[in-house]
């Protein structure tokens, strides 16, 4: 079984407390390192953090996606993908900080297409994680990101939250610079997009069962064996295009077990569920 969306959990380090929110100024905690062996349930689970990707899509570019989309760099690396709601607002993954908790490390580029591109940037001044997070259940896998100034320029634009109630076979875009290749192993340095249906949540609890439970905060979405996310999608958008052709922000690229696995969709954060976390956190900055 392939490993995508992937953590090498050997090399995670333990600095989140589930008692309360985890914030980039919170004081340093005692760091354990993670052995793989100790959670055979989760060795398949695919995350990002090393690599991560959209399988069966298409290249695009930051003006058809509409411009929200941005990248996210930790010690000069690309790490995940975010959306930015507001100017200074970024909404991405909270896995995407296990291990790189160090604020000043970050910076956000966006208006690209290419990560080698030139864009905007703009330092983190601090991120929130729910407290619920659990790095193993991957419960509540969401970041809201304040950036130290405004991301700005004529390529760039904001996205609106989820205000669409999701139900099976509605079909929801990703994008992403992840894997296109499951063997993979780094980013693409070009933009895809891949168009995924809603899978019935009963039927991803079934599949996922042995590993992992599907929680509320998330859902489930791919064609089965030929598209989805991956590696490096992680901490992305998944939108949903209403009748009016307005984008909305309804998931947030989470985990999977493998990439475009026939039997395991991807899952991806339920941005309408976890509404009043965002909100609140967002209400908290200042924003």
């Amino acid at each position: 079984m392939r490993v995508v969306f992937v953590i090498y959990f050997a090399l995670i380090q333990l600095g989140l407390s589930p008692e309360c929110e985890v914030r980039a100024n919170a004081p340093p905690q005692t760091e354990v390192p993670v052995k793989a062996e100790e959670f055979s349930n989760l060795r398949n689970l695919v995350m990002p953090p090393a690599v991560q990707r959209v399988i069966g899509g298409e290249v695009t570019t930051i003006e058809k996606v509409g411009g929200f989309i941005v990248s996210l760099h930790y010690e000069g690396s690309f790490v995940c993908g975010g959306s930015l709601l507001k100017d200074r607002i970024v909404l991405s993954a909270a896995h995407c900080f296990l291990g790189r908790t160090t604020t000043s490390l970050w910076i956000v580029k966006g208006g690209v297409s290419n990560l080698n591109d030139d864009g905007p940037t703009a330092a983190l001044k601090d991120y929130v994680i729910p407290s619920a997070f659990d790095q193993f259940r991957m419960n509540m896998d969401v970041a809201v990101l304040l950036l130290a100034a405004p991301l700005v320029d004529q390529k760039i634009k904001k996205i609106q939250l989820c205000k669409t109630k999701l139900l099976p076979s509605m079909v929801l875009t990703v994008f992403g610079w992840g894997l296109t290749d499951p063997d993979g192993t780094h980013a693409q340095q070009t933009l895809r997009s891949v168009s995924v249906p809603v899978i019935k949540k009963k039927k991803c609890k079934q599949v996922y069962k042995p590993s992992i439970e599907i929680t509320n905060s998330m859902f489930c979405a791919s064609l089965l064996g030929k598209k989805d996310a991956c590696t490096f999608d992680s901490g992305g958008p998944f939108v949903y295009k209403d009748a009016s052709g307005q984008k909305q922000l309804c998931g947030i690229v989470s985990f999977g077990i493998g990439c475009a696995s026939a039997k395991y969709p991807g899952v991806y954060t339920d941005v309408n569920y976890i509404k009043p976390f965002i909100l609140n956190t967002i209400k908290n900055f200042g924003e």
